[in-house]
């Protein structure tokens, strides 16, 4: 792979490995070279975790799909059943997370809460943002290693039970996003209009479902803490139970109580996570992985038409908080 690819790091870490040209390429050269090298390529995917392809001449989400296609990594993934605000651009392609440009989106595997999840994510930088809104990445392995041993061990053994509510027709909600995205609706998050698809969607991707009032909708999944690499074999925290739990150390103060107010009702709370067993999980131990997601944290500045690939299971990602615009498109496949 050398002789057609120049390859660096960021600094002393191996996250991400840096793919860049060693001579002029055409949008096709780069193609024919993601095509011919996708064995090669995958193998230093398991090793690093994330390839950033930089220098290359890719132009929107129409070279973004198909520079993805050529990797072959397998089937695309619709974001079923995924909470983040988001818009489709086309095809399998997404906005990346729409949030609050002032919240920052901490560490996470893609879907972890779900039991089909994505095997890789991609991202594409169309609008570098002009002050900060970095896609911070963590090593997944280093992670595991680095949580307390009793806190691991503990949520590995209890597990996990992830809730969220989404309504269906609510001029409340309709209001607040109109604010803010925040609150996705059933109709965006199953990419449909009717109930009965939703709830063969639920079967299919074996959440756990009930109506309230039919109009908003509960949906529920247990899922373990932590797993093996399918080919590697390293034991990687694979969780984001600290995004399902509101608290003050993710929202910021003012958010959280506000949270606090908005969602009195049960059936209408965006996010609640358990444990498997039913029990509460501690604030202390979600502070816990908080802050040692922060300390495994690594940063790189986007620069226009870069890509991004990731192994979801070895590589945990989130969003800095930025200024000014910011636009990355992201996809999926299994």
């Amino acid at each position: 792979m050398e002789e057609a690819f120049d390859l660096s790091l960021f600094g002393n870490e191996t996250l991400p490995l840096v793919v860049s040209p060693r001579k002029h390429t055409t949008r096709e050269q780069f193609i024919e070279l993601l095509a011919g090298h996708g064995p090669t390529l995958k193998k230093r995917l398991l090793e690093h975790g994330g390839i950033l392809f930089r220098g290359f001449p890719l132009e929107g989400a129409a070279d973004f799909s198909s520079a993805i296609e050529a990797l072959g990594t397998g089937s695309s993934v619709n974001y079923i059943g995924g909470d983040s605000p988001r818009t489709k651009v086309t095809g399998a392609v997404y906005t990346s997370t729409e949030a609050p440009s002032a919240v920052k989106i901490p560490l996470h595997n893609e879907l972890s809460f779900v039991r089909h999840f994505p095997k890789h994510i991609f991202f594409y930088c169309d609008v570098a943002p002009t002050e900060n809104g970095e896609t911070i990445l963590g090593d997944a392995r280093r992670i595991y290693r680095a949580l307390e041993p009793s806190i691991r061990d503990r949520f590995m053994q209890r597990g996990l039970r992830y809730v969220s509510c989404y309504f269906g027709d609510s001029w409340v909600m309709d209001l607040v996003n109109s604010l803010q995205p925040s609150h996705k609706s059933w109709r965006q998050v199953f990419e449909t209009d009717d109930p009965k698809e939703v709830e063969r969607l639920c079967r299919e991707h074996e959440f756990d479902f009930a109506w309230h009032d039919s109009s908003w909708i509960r949906i529920s999944q247990s899922r373990p803490a932590a797993m093996a690499h399918p080919e590697t074999k390293e034991w990687v925290w694979f969780s984001q139970a600290h995004l399902y739990d509101f608290n003050p150390r993710l929202l910021g103060s003012w958010r959280w109580v506000a949270a606090k107010l908005f969602y009195a009702r049960p059936h209408t709370r965006l996010h609640e996570v358990f444990h498997a067993d039913g029990g509460k999980v501690a604030r202390r131990d979600l502070y816990h992985i908080m802050d040692t997601l922060d300390r495994s944290t690594v940063a790189f500045p986007w620069q226009r038409g870069d890509m991004l690939m990731l192994d979801n299971v070895l590589a945990m990602h989130g969003r800095a908080t930025f200024a000014g615009k910011r636009r990355i498109l992201a996809a999926m496949t299994s």
